[in-house]
């Protein structure tokens, strides 16, 4: 039997290929070829019926028969169906690839098509399993209904028809669930995310957020949309995760974006409130022409010496594929560990590149300059943090004060402390002390503390407290404009500048008796402090000398504005940048572009044309000028690890998540 099936598939293989040879014979459009090879006219082909010629997108035609489109190549010219080569000047030797063609009669055979990079594949619409290109015949077909599924041999196409409809219909709700999946999960991403940014517990998302989402959604949407709410997954476990996917992504998406690019870094390290020394840096680099500031790393210190925050950075940037040659700026705090001049971090890294230029962070350094008082001044500062601190360090004293300024219908209802380690702390106490002078100076004689009260009394104490709150709030100004991100050397120096500048011009004032510049001093009208203001002016102006040396930024005139020539301040530039500064400043269509540009993005641009000018630029304007990141990370750091979480693992996936800004994970995450 077996014998006799294998002789009648023979016999109908050949009966193809004689089917075939005489379409080919027939074609009008077939021309011999002088190596024997048969040539198709382009422009001819026949696509209508079983048995035709079909074009494949790299110029084979292949032969169709009355049940397939191509057989089975084999050594000989045409064995099954043969390839037909077009009128490209194909050698003979190469061998175009055919495939067999589906016909809509093959679904009485209990088969369907699908499509592959291998040509097209019968597939079972009872089983599913998918036949090789090959097998695209009735024959082996029919094997396969008759072996397979014996009891189907009988049904019509109709009923082949509806099970492969109801296949259909299958496939697409298993895609509409696989669809709403996809959904819960990005949303668990999406509260994972807002639950990290929030600086809150990973449980909070269970135990708060889904049940108070449910509940509006209910009631919005009604119970079907309630029943899709709670198919997110939000564990404690699974938040944490999500966190852990993010950081990762962060990470391995910035490290990509700095590679083999020049960047500058700002770093600091401080105590968490489990004592355990906490290093944080922030990177600076150049990413789709414009400057980029992100979150790179949190690492844990065993101890807070040179040597080891050094060790740390560069196992981290080795690790991730940096190296220090491209480093351009550091900018840190003033303390031993960092700037020390043998064991520092910033001299260490200066061994490995010596041109790299390193900061002093200038809000600490403005902070410094603030702190600069006489004996008297200083004397009117202590007594204000002493009135305080009675009255906030106890909890009856501040409640009994608060009632005082209520009844008295005051604008304020208490006071603010003061803390050495916050810069604008001075600033604002003195002026809440100066604003509720009244109604401290009434609880203090309630509380017959008589010192205080004295001194609230003195027409010269306070002359000397409205003094201190106007300076400080001139100098709490100066602070805040250069926190924040995108700020730079260039920037924050002008600032300085002009603050140095106002303070000698209010000196010559003073020295006149002019003090209209402190409203509330001159309010006070009391003359007899007028050589105390003049004095302390002196010793501020002093002061930003010694902190702030190299104030002036003349030279870098030609990076504000390179089409402005400065004969008096000639910047420091090698040949081949004067060159190119040149003839950036002689290219008036360069001049109408700067105009619409930010400098940045100018000197990004620039970057191409005239490399040279603009590296030296782009390394000026990468430089960090405050440490404000490293600030509000440790702001973070102090949120996310609490009392309550002193023990968190997690730290630096936290941190990345949380001050990453904008969100650098992507969406195919």
């Amino acid at each position: 039997m077996e014998k006799y099936l294998i002789k009648k598939r023979k016999c109908a293989e050949e009966k193809e290929e004689e089917v075939a040879e005489d379409i080919i014979k027939s074609k009008r459009t077939c021309v011999e070829g002088t190596d024997g090879d048969v040539t198709v006219k382009p422009g001819e082909s026949e696509t209508s019926r079983p048995g035709h010629i079909v074009e494949s997108e790299e110029n084979e035609v292949r032969v169709e028969s009355e049940y397939s489109c191509a057989g089975p190549s084999r050594k000989s010219d045409m064995t099954g169906l043969r390839s037909v080569k077009t009128m490209t000047g194909t050698s003979k030797s190469s061998r175009s690839k055919s495939f067999r063609m589906y016909n809509d009669s093959y679904l009485g055979l209990g088969f369907t098509c699908c499509d592959s990079e291998n040509g097209p594949k019968p597939k079972c619409v009872v089983c599913g399993l998918e036949l090789s290109n090959e097998s695209m015949t009735p024959q082996k077909m029919k094997r396969h209904l008759s072996t397979k599924h014996r009891h189907l041999t009988q049904k019509p196409i109709d009923y082949f028809k509806r099970l492969l409809k109801e296949n259909k219909q299958q496939s697409l709700g298993f895609e509409k669930k696989v669809k709403v999946a996809e959904k819960a999960q990005k949303a668990s991403y999406l509260v994972a995310e807002q639950t990290v940014k929030q600086m809150k517990p990973h449980s909070i998302a269970e135990s708060y957020f889904l049940p108070a989402c449910c509940s509006v959604v209910k009631t919005l949407f009604g119970d079907e949309a309630e029943k899709e709410v709670k198919k997110i997954p939000l564990s404690n476990d699974t938040i944490g995760r999500r966190i852990k996917d993010m950081s990762s992504d962060i990470e391995k998406s910035v490290c990509e974006l700095v590679k083999d690019k020049m960047f500058a870094l700002q770093a600091d390290e401080s105590t968490d409130i489990g004592g355990k020394p906490q290093l944080l840096v922030f990177i600076r680099f150049i990413d789709d022409k414009k400057i980029t500031e992100q979150f790179l790393c949190c690492k844990e210190l065993s101890q807070t010496t040179g040597q080891e925050i050094f060790s740390t950075v560069t196992e981290y940037l080795v690790e991730m594929d940096l190296t220090w040659k491209l480093c351009v700026g550091i900018c840190t705090d003033g303390c031993p560990s960092m700037v020390g001049s043998v064991k520092g971090f910033v001299s260490l890294v200066k061994k490995e590149n010596p041109f790299l230029i390193t900061t002093h962070c200038f809000l600490h350094r403005e902070a410094l300059v603030a702190k600069t008082l006489g004996q008297d001044l200083k004397f009117v500062l202590d007594n204000v943090v002493k009135m305080v601190n009675f009255i906030k360090s106890r909890p009856k004293q501040s409640r009994l004060f608060s009632s005082l300024c209520e009844e008295m219908g005051s604008a304020h209802e208490g006071l603010l402390l003061h803390t050495e380690v916050r810069w604008l702390s001075r600033g604002r106490v003195l002026s809440r002390v100066h604003q509720l002078r009244e109604e401290i100076l009434l609880f203090f004689a309630l509380e017959e503390k008589t010192e205080f009260c004295e001194l609230l009394a003195d027409e010269i104490w306070n002359a000397k407290l409205c003094y201190l709150a106007d300076i400080f709030e001139h100098l709490n100004k100066v602070n805040v404009s250069m926190q924040g991100r995108n700020e730079n050397m260039l920037t924050c120096t002008d600032k300085m500048q002009s603050m140095k500048e106002k303070i000698k011009v209010w000196k010559d004032r003073s020295s006149e008796g002019n003090i209209d510049m402190f409203q509330k001093t001159a309010a006070a009208n009391n003359t007899d402090i007028v050589p105390l203001i003049t004095d302390h002016l002196t010793s501020l102006e002093r002061s930003i000398e010694k902190y702030f040396p190299n104030i002036s930024t003349e030279s870098y005139d030609w990076l504000r504005n390179p089409f402005v020539l400065d004969p008096l301040h000639k910047p420091q530039l090698s040949t081949h940048e004067e060159e190119e500064l040149i003839d950036i400043r002689n290219d008036r269509t360069l001049r109408l572009q700067y105009m619409e540009m930010s400098l940045e993005s100018f000197w990004i641009e620039m970057e191409k044309q005239y490399p040279h000018i603009s590296k030296k630029a782009q390394k000026i304007l990468l430089q960090f000028s405050t440490s404000y990141l490293c600030e509000l990370g440790f702001s973070a750091l102090t949120n996310i690890k609490t009392k309550k979480r002193c023990n968190l693992l997690s730290v630096e996936e936290e941190m990345s998540v949380s001050v990453s800004c904008p969100s650098q994970h992507r969406e195919d995450m």
